[in-house]
């Protein structure tokens, strides 16, 4: 029995080696058993084996660093998305109040320009026109200054040929303005070579009326006379 165990020992030490090679590939059974290496090719396959090592491992911290730098981009895009997002919310609210604030501006201005057309309405105008005549002038410079309320209006330089349309019979409109519509003084001084006159005349209130008052110099003297036509012209 125990030759017969001894035995099926000895063919099973066999016919393992033909097992193991049998699962080897063919490209393995068919290469030709290398010679054992010495030390020197062993310590160099071992440096090579660590510089692969050391590279993949560069390769690996490079490949990390751009998904960390891929998701960082891809994370920024994302808030500056939900950025814009917010704003457009704050121009469209900002849009609304602006145009809130337009229409009751624009309800402001129809109401201002209601009450500008009811106060032009309700509102009284005078106009007041200084006339001059005067039957003789002396040559030079001629010179009229008008006073409304001891306040001076105007003053006004007669031309030589303005001078002479006067001394001819003409009526030269001094002033023309509209006035408010009360009770008011006018003088008037007249200066020229060796001629200086004056007169003032009170003119009453007149709402929505044309108000002429002429100036007359007459031998040296000046009188003053007024009178009233409705407001039509002006």
């Amino acid at each position: 029995m125990q030759s017969s165990a001894s035995s099926a020992s000895s063919a099973v030490k066999l016919l393992l080696p033909l097992l193991l090679l049998s699962s080897l590939p063919l490209s393995a059974q068919q290469k030709p058993a290398q010679p054992p290496q010495s030390k020197e090719d062993a310590a160099k396959a071992l440096r090579t084996l660590q510089d692969q090592i050391e590279t993949m491992r560069k390769q690996r911290l490079e490949l990390e660093a751009q998904a960390e730098r891929t998701l960082s981009l891809e994370v920024g895009e994302r808030a500056k998305r939900l950025a814009m997002g917010g704003e457009a919310g704050a121009l469209q609210k900002l849009e609304f109040l602006l145009d809130s604030a337009q229409n009751r501006l624009i309800v402001q201005r129809d109401r201002i320009r209601l009450l500008k057309d009811v106060a032009a309405t309700n509102q009284q105008t005078a106009v007041v026109v200084v006339l001059l005549r005067a039957d003789v002038l002396p040559a030079g410079a001629l010179t009229a200054a008008l006073t409304v309320d001891g306040n001076p209006l105007s003053t006004v330089r007669l031309t030589p040929v303005r001078a002479k349309a006067v001394a001819a019979g003409a009526a030269d409109e001094l002033y023309r303005a509209e006035i408010a519509p009360t009770g008011h003084t006018l003088k008037l001084d007249f200066t020229g070579q060796g001629l200086t006159a004056g007169e003032s005349i009170t003119i009453p209130a007149a709402p929505n009326q044309v108000t002429y008052v002429e100036f007359v110099i007459t031998a040296r003297k000046m009188t003053a006379t007024t009178w009233t036509n409705r407001a039509t012209p002006f």
